[in-house]
């Protein structure tokens, strides 16, 4: 029979679990977000580049590079999102390692497999 710690410890245990099985999740969408916004923002550059490619006057080439400068904005708003995701990665997969490996509170096999499908 356990005792009352031990149910409040395993307890906690399966909360962490599905934060970190949350917090993956989240992971993906944002990464497959990140995945979307670059190919249209590649799209758009190439459209961009296609659409001014014979410029004569000087208002096509600043109406060219005011549709480049807001590439840029798009990309510099991607570039920011990636690194954010570069810091937090490691440390959810640090949590979720911990987690698999925790000799008294295993993770049951739904959320094992849960944590190591984000994968």
């Amino acid at each position: 029979m356990s005792s009352l710690k031990d149910l409040k410890l395993a307890q906690k245990a399966a909360n962490e679990q599905r934060r970190v099985v949350l917090e993956l999740k989240t992971l993906v969408k944002d990464i497959e977000r990140c995945e979307k916004t670059i190919v249209g923002l590649k799209g758009e550059l190439e459209s961009v580049n296609s659409k001014y490619q014979g410029r004569k006057t000087t208002r096509e080439d600043v109406a060219y590079l005011t549709d480049l400068l807001e590439c840029a904005k798009k990309k510099l708003a991607w570039e920011k999102h990636i690194a954010s995701l570069q810091k937090q990665t490691p440390q959810v997969l640090e949590k979720m390692s911990k987690l698999i490996h925790d000799p008294q509170n295993p993770p049951s096999e739904e959320s094992r497999a849960q944590m190591l499908g984000f994968l």
